[in-house]
């Protein structure tokens, strides 16, 4: 018996998408898993008999009784994902389902796809979900699969040291102000310290740094400040499913993270000490005015103390075991 985990290439280097897949495959190749490769292409361009040959050549490795993780969404249209599940399905093989991102119910438009969705979920042995929210949605839209493990959490691989953090009234946020509008309307005490490609008119007290390799982001976070996680309104219920990457990259720098109230790892924020749980960027700010020399660094003592977990990689190693006993215990 061999194990087999999908990974996404092909994107944009910075594909957040993309970053997650390979960082979760690096690690299963760690563990002694073997990689199905999937390159970001248009399936339209293919015919039926092509499509079934280039899907032929990704799983050509594998033998009856081997366990394969899918990595879910592809991001080749769910059109592509039902392919690949079928042709998982033509062998006698366990197949646990990774789901980082569920399409129709990130965007609104693509709500007509949840069927079709739920239909090739509904073809694994076990189910790999961001959250137990997530997994209870997914029920309630047909999933059935009895065995489903939740992820909890994204790691953060990195060998990189952490510098010393000072207490700086600062908050950093990676993200496009086109997806993230409430960047473009940031009128606060405390300066916004902006990642990201765009170029754009941006107000007074958002400071654009420009893209950061990963390796210079991680150290430039790890002197201090706050880390972000927040979405638009018009996104918030699906930030009480799915987990953020950034979230894992803030944490492994070292610094304390400001999450909205119901973000999926709330619980887990909360008991380890990793920041401020609040319900509007205006109480973030106000917690970060009142916060003295002291409190800053015992919430950067806490964040260190927890941090090892996901610069070495546990939360997705004990995700990746216990979905291969899962789909081999009966």
């Amino acid at each position: 018996m061999r194990v087999y985990i999908t990974n996404l290439n092909g994107q944009a280097a910075q594909s957040t998408a993309q970053l997650a897949q390979n960082m979760v495959t690096d690690i299963a190749t760690d563990l002694g898993y073997r990689e199905l490769g999937i390159y970001a292409f248009d399936m339209r361009g293919d015919s039926e008999s092509e499509l079934s040959k280039r899907l032929d050549g990704i799983v050509a490795g594998l033998r009856h009784g081997d366990v394969v993780i899918f990595q879910t969404p592809t991001w080749n249209t769910t059109a592509f994902d039902e392919r690949l599940m079928k042709k998982l399905r033509a062998y006698r093989i366990k197949i646990v389902l990774f789901i980082h991102d569920v399409v129709p119910l990130m965007f609104e438009g693509n709500y007509y796809l949840m069927e079709r969705t739920i239909a090739y979920f509904n073809q694994a042995d076990v189910v790999v979900a961001p959250s137990q929210k997530m997994i209870d949605v997914l029920r309630e839209q047909g999933l059935t699969v009895a065995k489903t493990l939740v992820q909890g959490m994204w790691d953060h691989p990195t060998e990189l040291p952490q510098a010393e953090a000072s207490f700086q009234k600062v908050i950093h946020f990676p993200g496009s102000p086109e997806r993230f509008s409430f960047v473009k309307e940031w009128n606060y005490s405390v300066p916004l310290q902006l990642y990201t490609w765009n170029q754009l008119e941006l107000p007074e007290q958002v400071r654009a740094m420009g893209y950061k390799p990963d390796p210079q982001l991680l150290l430039d976070l790890s002197a201090g400040g706050f880390g972000l996680v927040w979405m638009d309104d018009r996104d918030k219920d699906y930030q009480t499913l799915y987990c953020p990457y950034k979230l894992g990259t803030f944490l492994a720098a070292g610094i304390p993270v400001i999450v909205q109230r119901g973000i999926a790892n709330q619980e887990l924020i909360e008991a380890n000490g990793l920041g401020f749980v609040v319900d509007s960027l205006a109480e973030a700010v106000e917690r970060i005015e009142a916060l003295t020399e002291a409190d800053y660094q015992f919430l950067v003592e806490r964040v260190r103390a927890f941090n090892p977990l996901l610069r070495q990689g546990y939360f997705s190693r004990r995700l990746l075991t216990e979905a291969v006993f899962q789909a081999l215990c009966q």
